[in-house]
């Protein structure tokens, strides 16, 4: 009697799990963005899905969505600008190499989940507006990762490593490979390297 009383109790509890684990599901959907300008050869690598193996490889236009998990590969002398809804905006520039990790919204609680990777060349990303209550943008590189609120800043990568952010206004939380965390306010930047050195450069008189 007692055994059975416990196999209904874990059944009830793993039943709760799987009902608010659902809700949680249904409450989070995918961040799409919108391909708003570009210029010269702009390609996107789309994951593989079940029964590929390959990433697919396909050029973008004005108009084109871009989800989670794909990479942006810009050419020589191009550019693409990419929006989501009306908070986020980024340019990515020539040469460059930016993978979206991680793009979500929650419908509850209207926060904004954004994780973006920038493995070489520029991006100057632009908040529009500041961003709701718990939502979390980050931009990683091979050097820091920066978390954002409401601002603007530009980032570039070296093939080395090496990478510069400028913060244009607003305020960026830096944090480095070595665990340093640095708050930049507008016309600082930061130098920062694989081994987790850096340096600040102040705002010029």
């Amino acid at each position: 009697m007692r055994l059975g009383s416990l196999v209904l109790l874990v059944g009830l509890i793993a039943l709760t799990l799987l009902i608010f684990g659902s809700i949680e599901t249904l409450r989070i959907a995918p961040l799409v963005a919108k391909v708003t300008e570009m210029n010269g050869e702009v390609i996107a690598l789309i994951p593989p899905k079940l029964g590929r193996k390959r990433n697919v490889q396909r050029p973008l236009k004005v108009g084109s969505l871009v989800l989670a998990g794909t990479t942006i590969k810009t050419g020589k002398e191009s550019f693409v600008t990419l929006k989501w809804v009306d908070e986020v905006e980024m340019r990515i520039g020539p040469e460059s190499e930016l993978k979206v990790t991680r793009s979500s919204f929650n419908k509850a609680t209207k926060a904004i989940e954004a994780l973006f990777r920038l493995n070489l060349g520029a991006v100057f990303v632009n908040l529009k507006r500041r961003l709701p209550a718990r939502s979390k943008l980050e931009l990683e590189t091979p050097a820091i990762t920066a978390a954002v609120r409401g601002t603007a800043y530009e980032v570039k990568v070296e093939p080395n490593g090496v990478t510069t952010l400028q913060v244009k206004h607003g305020q960026v939380i830096v944090k480095t490979l070595n665990g340093h965390e640095v708050s930049l306010q507008a016309g600082q930047k930061i130098i920062a390297s694989r081994e987790g050195t850096f340096s600040v450069v102040e705002r010029e008189p």
